[in-house]
């Protein structure tokens, strides 16, 4: 429990990270469209895919970084574990956490 905020500071870090990356690979993918790089410069299919899922998680990681900067006592916590239980209710159709939250809130089974 005393390293659940560190994990939690990480993750959000690592959300940046992830979302730099994306931009980077969109970027490249969109100057070869016009020619400007070398094709050896264009990104893969496999860093397309990566950019796609984070380009995903954008929104689910709004989402749960607003629920945690309204100043509701008690919303967090029930937020979370509402999502935590649609996601167990719903399997993998629908994914309400971002990826990296996700690993930290749901307990390994």
């Amino acid at each position: 429990m005393t390293r659940l905020p560190r994990q939690l500071m990480w993750a959000i870090a690592m959300e940046g990270v992830g979302t730099s990356r994306m931009i980077t690979v969109y970027a490249r993918h969109g100057t070869r469209n016009l020619n400007l790089r070398p094709p050896h410069r264009q990104p893969t299919a496999e860093e397309l895919h990566v950019a796609g899922e984070q380009l995903r998680d954008i929104p689910r990681s709004l989402l749960f970084l607003a629920v945690f900067l309204i100043p509701v006592p008690g919303f967090v916590g029930g937020y979370t574990l509402a999502a935590i239980a649609t996601e167990r209710w719903m399997g993998n159709k629908i994914q309400v956490l971002p990826t990296r939250f996700r690993h930290i809130l749901k307990p390994k089974t």
